[in-house]
């Protein structure tokens, strides 16, 4: 089956999955929170902190808008919309000290965002199938984890000149919007689901509707990305606790998460091939055994060790999980069930924190080590729960 010619083109392809290269970006400024904190004296802790999270809301409130923005204003002009307003959010900061502008700034990067961010995804299900729909989902995931690794890496070099200078790594955000620009699809191109239907001879637009499985994959990703962020939330807490040497490393040591997740990602179709419905219980078994004996380590050497083993568990999770929602998702609705998907990521990034305190809340035990532990043992029941029902994870 083909779809229209440019969709075969190269630089098409490049445009589709830069949309990509920012999203998971807006959480990467936490580094920059200590130095922040000292900046906005008249601020809680837990109020700076919320600048780093702030954007998760917004993200998730646009994500569910942006079906009603396609219909309003088409496809094309929606990405192009997120794309401008989370540039400019993104950078807002460079030139402002103001904690109430910038923390309205990080709302409208989340809305940026969440323009776009399920149509990053449902794009390549609406232009491609099969084996190309597997390797550019998983090329997808690559660039994501390249842009946060990315920005990641250029905050921890600014936020020596200042935490404002940090936000300028933001700037990374003009070249998606450039490419989607010029090679980006446009709304009168056909795609691969508009050809589907005229070979079954569809007359009406099928009115978009989400399922069973699809919901439940979302809650999953919703409780995966809360205990996946302790990752994120505690090593800084953790390193200070253990009293490792060269503490100011961590934000290196957690960068190195991504850059595993880029090398995975970009094997992910072949690796599926072989993993295949086994894929998600793979992914849960090395994550949760990965923050288990993370919470045992005593240096550097063995904690980066353990984080390559934790990216490479996190490299199968969100690839694999929406190549499962755009194959059990109803006819025509891929860009729902995708935004639905993603609200449950957003939401389990945004409620993290809180997640992440349910160890003392139950136990009543505040070290870093044991939040590990805890999150290793909720993605084990995951492994546990997903080698179960895997006959029914099989991809389309």
């Amino acid at each position: 089956m083909q779809t229209n010619r440019k969709s075969e083109h190269f630089m098409f392809k490049v445009a589709l999955l830069s949309l990509s290269l920012m999203l998971t970006t807006s959480g990467a400024i936490a580094a920059t929170v200590s130095l922040m904190q000292e900046s906005f004296v008249d601020q809680s802790a837990t109020a700076v902190e919320a600048l780093v999270t702030a954007s998760n809301f917004t993200v998730m409130i646009f994500v569910l808008l942006s079906s009603f923005f396609v219909r309003m204003i088409g496809t094309r002009k929606t990405v192009l919309l997120g794309l401008i307003l989370s540039f400019l959010a993104g950078i807002f900061p460079v030139f402002s000290s103001s904690y109430s502008l910038i923390y309205i700034s990080r709302l409208v990067l989340g809305a940026g965002f969440g323009l776009f961010n399920s149509l990053a995804v449902s794009l390549i299900g609406e232009y491609y199938e099969g084996e190309e729909k597997a390797r550019l989902i998983g090329l997808q995931s690559a660039v994501q984890s390249a842009g946060q690794t990315a920005v990641t890496f250029l905050i921890g070099i600014l936020m020596f000149s200042g935490w404002q200078i940090a936000f300028a790594a933001n700037f990374v955000g003009i070249i998606p919007l450039v490419l989607y620009f010029i090679w980006g699809p446009r709304d009168d191109e056909p795609k691969l689901t508009d050809i589907v239907a005229s070979e079954e001879e569809i007359g009406n637009k099928t009115k978009q509707s989400v399922n069973l499985p699809v919901i439940l994959q979302a809650i999953a990703l919703l409780i995966s990305f809360a205990f996946l962020m302790v990752f994120f939330l505690k090593s800084s807490i953790f390193v200070a606790e253990e009293n490792f040497a060269n503490p100011s490393f961590i934000g290196i040591v957690m960068s190195i998460y991504t850059f595993v997740s880029i090398i995975a990602n970009l094997f992910y179709s072949k690796l599926v091939k072989h993993t295949k419905h086994f894929s998600l219980p793979i992914s849960y078994l090395f994550l949760g055994l990965g923050f288990i004996f993370l919470s045992q380590t005593t240096n550097f050497v063995t904690f980066t060790l353990i984080v390559v083993f934790l990216g490479f568990g996190g490299s199968l999770l969100l690839p694999y999980s929406w190549g499962l929602i755009m194959s059990k998702a109803p006819k025509g609705s891929i860009n729902l069930a995708i935004s639905i998907a993603m609200v449950g990521t957003n939401l389990g990034s945004f409620l993290a924190p809180y997640f992440g305190s349910l160890p003392t809340i139950m136990f009543g035990n505040e070290r870093a080590a044991f939040a590990f532990i805890f999150a290793g043992t909720v993605m084990l029941v995951f492994a546990v729960i997903y080698l179960l029902i895997g006959k029914r994870l099989t991809l389309d």
